[in-house]
């Protein structure tokens, strides 16, 4: 009995340790563009290591009262830290709708397209898909995911959102062939967008 108190205690003390949460110093960007610095409280997996999909949803930022406010993507425009030496950046855009908004990583940020990007995985590390909002300067969007069944459906999409270029629509041909080089495949779409 005294062994399984014992037990329970030491994980009870070095689960509280592991599971406890850290801040990084960032930001957050209003809807009315004010710019606030806090603390942005890194979420923990059941593992303990940072978990960085749980930003997808929502952010939680501390105060300088230690006063925590949770954020949804529709609450602000954009949140931002440092972590481990690196800055991220997420931007709340619609995917699926335009009222359903995500905080999703920027990838490329041009004055003609924008491409933002969220990579989703399992609960084993492994990736399951990355989904991607394709934004223009007159605010038209598009969202695309890499679950999607067929490459070809994937390429109409990419077509329909920019139907208006010829040369975009060349290259939208002559690339997105295989599944491993969308990533790069689409930061050379936008790219080629901007010019």
């Amino acid at each position: 009995m005294l062994k399984h108190v014992i037990l329970s205690c030491l994980l009870l003390t070095f689960g509280g340790y592991s599971l406890a949460q850290t801040t990084a110093p960032g930001y957050y960007i209003s809807l009315s563009n004010d710019s606030v610095l806090t603390q942005i409280k890194m979420p923990k997996s059941v593992f303990g290591s940072v978990d960085f999909s749980k930003f997808l949803f929502k952010v939680e930022a501390q105060d300088s009262n230690n006063d925590l406010k949770k954020f949804k993507p529709e609450d602000i425009k954009r949140f931002g830290f440092i972590y481990n030496g690196e800055s991220y950046s997420l931007f709340s855009k619609p995917i699926f709708t335009e009222n359903t908004l995500r905080f999703l990583q920027p990838t490329v940020i041009g004055e003609k397209s924008s491409l933002f990007q969220f990579q989703t995985y399992d609960q084993n590390g492994a990736p399951l898909g990355t989904f991607y909002t394709l934004e223009k300067n007159d605010g038209t969007y598009a969202f695309l995911t890499t679950g999607m069944r067929s490459l070809d459906k994937f390429k109409d999409l990419l077509k329909e959102f920019y139907d208006e270029n010829p040369e975009l629509l060349q290259l939208i041909d002559a690339r997105f062939k295989e599944r491993k080089s969308v990533q790069a495949d689409m930061i050379e779409l936008v790219e080629s967008a901007n010019r």
